[in-house]
């Protein structure tokens, strides 16, 4: 679709991820509103409204006169998940639900969802392709899951045209440091030292800016369920090691026990097929190397 002139809506405009969707989207002439729950404004052209997904009376006619809704809202962390599960459920999966709702009433044309490679839990073969099974191997993953199946739900009883994007390990410069690769580079500039815990796991890593391009691109042109990925896994140890040697060869690294996680829920290998999303003609544009590179140079 051409985007000029599209209404769109982004829940989590304001978050690492929704940023940059926001800012290509506007850059191609979409009018943009963003959802936010304090009632502060972000950056940029983009209209504000105020509510809460997990309060289904403050979203009311949310949706009407839009075109195409991204939801990226939640709580996208595993740990946080693990420490308080009711609240994740509420917001990532009932939250979920209720903007659905709005946009079933409201006549949108599309509902784009972003889920997370996390629903696969442990692989059961590599690299993973859409028909894996999910797996939940903690509240975050289990949330997304029953999102998923709300979001199949709607589309199967409603006819609401939408997408399933499950990103795997986004990274790029304004990214949350609890996240690995903001953290290390933070404690690698902070700190004179590098603390990690289990560093055996490996990742597929994207550069956020091509993972936004995808998300427009299967808005565009793709329905169901699609990986968003690399196609490529690096180990923890790795990026940790290319982080290290970017900033200064010589920082320590060093193992921090109260950093590991606990291996019922630790995932050891995450790589995706991406020939899905590749058929919609994309492609990855920055490299791994690269996108470290420019991550590290937008850190103060």
């Amino acid at each position: 679709m051409a985007w000029k002139d599209k209404r769109v809506l982004i829940t989590g405009a304001r978050g690492f991820i929704g940023k940059y969707l926001a800012a290509d989207l506007l850059r191609q002439g979409a009018k943009v509103t963003g959802l936010t729950v304090d009632g502060s404004a972000g950056e940029g052209a983009i209209t504000w409204v105020t509510g809460d997904i997990t309060t289904p009376a403050s979203i009311k006619g949310l949706c009407r006169d839009v075109d195409v809704v991204f939801h990226l809202a939640a709580i996208s962390n595993v740990d946080a998940s693990i420490r308080d599960p009711v609240r994740t459920l509420n917001t990532n999966t009932f939250g979920t639900a209720s903007l659905l709702e709005e946009s079933r009433a409201g006549g949108v044309k599309k509902f784009v969802y972003v889920s997370s490679a996390h629903v696969y839990g442990v692989p059961q073969y590599l690299p993973i392709d859409e028909r894996h099974p999910v797996v939940p191997r903690e509240p975050y993953a289990a949330s997304k899951i029953a999102s998923e199946q709300i979001v199949q739900a709607y589309g199967n009883a409603y006819g609401l045209d939408y997408a399933i994007l499950r990103p795997f390990n986004v990274f790029g410069a304004g990214q949350d440091p609890s996240f690995l690769i903001p953290g290390v580079i933070q404690q690698a500039l902070k700190n004179g030292a590098i603390k990690v815990g289990n560093t055996d796991p490996t990742r597929d890593f994207l550069y956020v800016e091509d993972c936004v391009r995808g998300f427009i691109c299967i808005a565009d042109r793709g329905s169901g369920v699609f990986n968003i990925g690399s196609g490529m896994d690096w180990s923890i140890a790795s990026v940790v090691q290319k982080i290290r040697d970017l900033i200064d060869p010589a920082i320590p690294i060093v193992s921090d026990e109260s950093r590991m996680r606990a291996g019922k829920v630790e995932i050891p290998r995450l790589c995706a097929d991406i020939s899905k999303l590749r058929a919609l003609g994309w492609k990855p544009d920055v490299g791994f190397e690269e996108g470290l590179a420019r991550t590290i140079r937008a850190n103060p």
